[in-house]
């Protein structure tokens, strides 16, 4: 029964991480951490360590998609009640050396996944704060506790991605330690734990997107051959009519720019502001023209519907922003087209209002 819960659960983080669609530029980024929880030792001396409140603090690296370190300072302190009426009073430190290894990258890797199950491996440095006893059983006394000792440490986390910034975890695992005291007692010690925190990530490269290269076909312009008149033959000369006017073919003036968004986003970055104002301009400098804007998004990310909605509220947002520089909306036509058509090859180009124009 409780290996068909444990697949259960893993079946369904699997099938979380498959609804995500988006290729995950979110590697390398440094990452600083907080954690609560409960922590238990287990020396087999019968001391009744009841589980007690342990904090944590972590500053660590993810270098690829898969692997990162992490160094975690945490604590904890406890009492407990001896079957003589002794009590015992313990403080703890740990310094520990974290390897963490991304699963779910590993199964899922040009997804970016929105649950991480992460395997962590660690080496803790423990400072035991001598013991104290009160009452009798002295005998136990931990001479030379305050100490540094080694540890082996093994566990794992779920990390829940709530944005590029924050995620949310819960992690569980346990320490092996030898303590390097003078009395047999408390000697090999294993140390359970679990824990819940808040991770801010920080620190991610930027990728430097390329903008496609629109080439604009030129129209050729049909000279029409010429009508040459001859006179007729008659017996008095008469003067030549004059060949009629040809028309002047005038190549129209066009003007094609793209607006790019972000994910989700239908706000005009500031990176795009710049082609706003090219468009007033244009727009001045041909005040018969008209506009058209046409509202598309990448078809890789949400669904038709969504994908309409968020392409209109494009749409709109570039309309807006004309008509509050001066541009008459009666010269604006709108069009939406979501995901049913995708005029880049990228897909994340795909997120764009296109503007036509032609006089």
């Amino acid at each position: 029964m409780k290996y068909r819960i444990f697949l259960s659960i893993v079946a369904m983080l699997f099938a979380i991480n498959v609804s995500a669609q988006e290729e995950t530029k979110d590697y390398p980024h440094a990452f600083i951490g907080l954690q609560g929880g409960v922590m238990r030792a287990y020396n087999g001396q019968g001391i009744d360590r009841k589980w007690n409140p342990m904090a944590a603090v972590s500053l660590g690296y993810n270098f690829t998609n898969v692997f990162g370190m992490r160094l975690q300072a945490n604590g904890s302190t406890w009492k407990a009640k001896l079957s003589d009426g002794s009590e015992y009073k313990s403080k703890i430190g740990n310094i520990d050396l974290d390897m963490m290894f991304n699963l779910s990258n590993v199964f899922f890797p040009k997804q970016k996944n929105f649950v991480n199950v992460i395997a962590i491996a660690g080496v803790p440095f423990e400072l035991a704060i001598p013991h104290s006893w009160v009452d009798n059983y002295a005998y136990a006394n931990s001479y030379g506790s305050d100490r540094w000792n080694t540890a082996w440490k093994v566990g794992g986390m779920i990390d829940f991605n709530l944005s590029k910034h924050w995620g949310f975890n819960l992690e569980a695992g346990t320490n092996y330690i030898r303590q390097k005291n003078k009395t047999a007692i408390d000697n090999n010690k294993w140390w359970p734990y679990a824990m819940a925190g808040l991770t801010f990530k920080f620190g991610h490269k930027k990728v430097k997107k390329e903008e496609p290269i629109i080439v604009e076909e030129t129209p050729e312009v049909v000279e029409e051959p010429q009508q040459v008149v001859e006179p007729e033959p008659k017996p008095e000369p008469k003067p030549e009519p004059k060949p009629e006017p040809q028309p002047v073919i005038t190549q129209p003036v066009k003007l094609t720019q793209n607006i790019f968004f972000d994910l989700a986003k239908a706000d005009i970055k500031d990176s795009q502001a710049s082609k706003v104002d090219e468009i007033v301009k244009w727009a001045n400098e041909h005040p018969k023209a008209e506009i058209l804007l046409t509202g598309y998004a990448d078809k890789q990310t949400g669904n038709a519907k969504v994908n309409k909605r968020i392409a209109k509220e494009r749409v709109n947002t570039v309309k807006k922003a004309l008509t509050s520089k001066g541009i008459a909306s009666n010269r604006l036509k709108t069009e939406v087209k979501g995901d049913s058509e995708q005029p880049f090859a990228n897909n994340d180009d795909n997120r764009v209002v296109i503007v036509l124009a032609e006089e």
